[in-house]
């Protein structure tokens, strides 16, 4: 869904909030204390003086929102912006920065900054979630991200470097996640809860720590300088191309990013990147995520 169709579609509040309404509750309203499925639509003011649209159960008496207990929770944004901004990140290949934003949408960098985050928290995969399986050949490499430090020497920038491993099924998934350093113990722990036990092979570049972490009878190790004698290819070019897609998104649209909030930004690049033979459907997907999940509390993010 691009900005235009969105537009028609959702012209206002309460088409906006319909559709939230029927998205989050399919076959009715119910109860978020009780479960309960009578449950009234009624009018109140909010602390502004503002009119809100509440529900009311008839077993319990509890009046809730229609984002309430979700990521949209406690926001006083209008549906209409949020769901300006969830398009944009959504059809973004490379990711949008709250800078671009704000200036799309109007609103402060503070607001657009969170609203990133919650929609970001939405667009992760679930922990289970694993690459590879029979008839798969999976690649894994590792990227530093980051490391520049002004006046402080090339080793103290080397240092500085955050540390992500990459699995990539070939024409498939991929996921990406960060690590303390590029161990042995931590690449082990990574093939062992990410790729799926039944995938028969895996392939690495040369570096001896993969030699020790993955099982001989499925380890492929390939050798960049020979690979690139005879022509522009190596066997882990999958993984690379989707390192190199999520460092231009940092370079053109992020330009730093900060370690602590970097898995939040692997998880939406993959959870679009693992999608994208499903574009008319993003939207709705992100949309339902954002419904089904906890809310995210600012205080959270900042620490």
């Amino acid at each position: 869904m691009n900005l235009y169709s969105l537009a028609k579609k959702f012209p206002n509040e309460d088409m906006a909030l319909l559709h939230l309404i029927k998205t989050r509750w399919p076959h009715g309203v119910r109860c978020i204390a009780c479960d309960h499925d009578r449950c009234w639509l009624i009018e109140a003011k909010g602390k502004t003086g503002k009119p809100r649209k509440l529900f009311q159960c008839a077993e319990c008496g509890l009046q809730f929102s229609a984002t309430a207990n979700t990521l949209f929770h406690d926001s006083h944004l209008p549906l209409t912006k949020w769901f300006a901004v969830l398009c944009l990140m959504v059809e973004g290949k490379k990711g949008i920065s709250a800078n671009q934003v704000r200036r799309h949408v109007p609103m402060s960098y503070k607001t657009a900054w969170y609203v990133c985050h919650r929609i970001r928290e939405a667009m992760q995969e679930d922990p289970s979630f694993k690459v590879g399986g029979p008839a798969t050949t999976v690649e894994m490499d590792e990227m530093y991200v980051g490391g520049r430090k002004r006046l402080h020497g090339v080793k103290a920038g080397k240092n500085a470097k955050a540390v992500v491993l990459g699995l990539a099924e070939r024409d498939g998934q991929i996921h990406m996640q960060r690590v303390n350093r590029a161990s042995l113990e931590n690449i082990r722990e990574t093939v062992n809860t990410k790729i799926d036990p039944e995938t028969p092979k895996i392939v690495t570049d040369g570096n001896q720590l993969y030699k020790g972490a993955i099982p001989r009878a499925k380890h492929e190790r390939g050798n960049h300088a020979e690979e690139l004698k005879d022509k522009n290819w190596t066997r882990t070019q999958t993984v690379e191309n989707a390192f190199s897609l999520f460092k231009r998104g940092i370079v053109g649209n992020y330009h730093k990013l900060s370690a602590d909030h970097l898995d939040r930004y692997l998880g939406e690049f993959c959870w679009r990147y693992n999608r994208r033979k499903m574009q008319p459907w993003l939207f709705d997907m992100a949309l339902t995520n954002m419904l089904n999940k906890k809310p995210l509390p600012y205080k959270d993010l900042t620490f």
